[in-house]
Formats: C-alpha cells, sequence, structure tokens
C-alpha cells in the first residue's frame, strides 16, 4: 500500500481539523496515511492564552513530531500550515528549512505534494502561503496536485493550488460541512495517484 504522509503545523485547531477529515477521507480510498506535526515549542503558551488553541491542544501534541527522513518513506506529501503575513508559519518555515539537503540530492523527486491552509484576513492571503509550499515542493522535484477548478459546486471559491479555509480574525470559525465536500473532492483526486 503506498503511504501519505501528512505535516501540520496548526495552533487554533483548524489545520488539524482539516488535516484530521483529510486522513479519514484518505483512508477510505484505501491510502496508507501517517499525520504529524512539526515542532512546536510555544504551543502550550498559545493555549493558556487563547480558547480556540486550548481547543485541540491535546490531540495535537499526540501527534508524532516529523522528521525530514519521513519524508523519504512517503509516496506523498502533504503539507498544511497556518497563513502567517501571506507565507506559512516560522515552525513549518523552521521544518522547511530542515530538509535542504533533501533539495540538494533531489531524494524527494517525483513523488506527490498537495497542501492546504487556513487563514485569517483573505483566500488571496491563504493563496500565497500555498504557493510558499509549492516552490519548496517544486525545489525538490516533487509534483504537486493542485485542488483544481471545480464548477459543480456553486459554491467553492478555492484556490486552484490546494485547500485554503477562512478561519476569521479570531480563529473562531472553524471548517464547515462546505470544506468536507470539498476536502472529499479532493481526496478523490490526491488518492487517484496513489491507490494500489
Amino acid at each position: 500500500m503506498k503511504r501519505c504522509s501528512i505535516i501540520i503545523h496548526s495552533v487554533n485547531g483548524n489545520c488539524y481539523i482539516i488535516g484530521s477529515y483529510l486522513k479519514e477521507a484518505l483512508e477510505k480510498r484505501n491510502v496508507d496515511v501517517r499525520f504529524y506535526r512539526v515542532e512546536d515549542t510555544d504551543l502550550h503558551i498559545w493555549a493558556n492564552r487563547e480558547e480556540t488553541a486550548n481547543d485541540f491542544y491535546e490531540q495535537i501534541m499526540e501527534l508524532p513530531v516529523v522528521t525530514p527522513e519521513k519524508l523519504l518513506k512517503s509516496d506523498m506529501v502533504i503539507f498544511g500550515s497556518p497563513t502567517r503575513f501571506g507565507n506559512v508559519s516560522a515552525e513549518m518555515k523552521t521544518f522547511i528549512d530542515s530538509t535542504f539537503a533533501m533539495c540538494e540530492d533531489k531524494a524527494l523527486a517525483d513523488k506527490f505534494f498537495a497542501c492546504f491552509t487556513s487563514c485569517k484576513y483573505s483566500l488571496c492571503e491563504g493563496s500565497r502561503a500555498l504557493d510558499s509550499m509549492i516552490y519548496w515542493a517544486q525545489g525538490n522535484g516533487m509534483i504537486h496536485i493542485p485542488f483544481g477548478i471545480h464548477a459543480d459546486i456553486p459554491t467553492c471559491h478555492q484556490p486552484v493550488q490546494g485547500l485554503a479555509h477562512l478561519e476569521g480574525t479570531e480563529s473562531l470559525v472553524r471548517p464547515s460541512e462546505q470544506l468536507g465536500q470539498e476536502i472529499d473532492l479532493y481526496a478523490d483526486n490526491l488518492a487517484s495517484y496513489i491507490q494500489d
């Protein structure tokens, strides 16, 4: 069975929720999914300050911390990160930077890649964070699988590159049933590349 690794950074729980839904959707399509988090030494501080960060703190902390070597065992890698100033979070960037040697020797070439984000202000801002993750994948010679255009969902306003969730300035808007439909569509497409 082909392996997919979902690697997230989640502070307020939204990337954790999306990653969990995507994991479940891919497993229903017979994909071996591993779910990881990047290291965040300040997450406990955020959980003490903000109720939204506290909501999923235990579940996030139960996820194993990813290492660059986990990427080598994956046929597909999916990144999920909060959007910060139109880019990925500092913690996700730290993990990305730790993979630089793999970029130089093309250890991840021809593996599949997808991504998602949760953003506060606009889907345009989230789209830039998706682009940042895609640039990393392209630099590694990976094959990006976009979300694409889905005219059959009349209220679908997703960027073409991947999934973006608009959480609002207080991070109170949780991923909805509508995003669940979009996750299912994306899972169908992603699974078709690595199903046995």
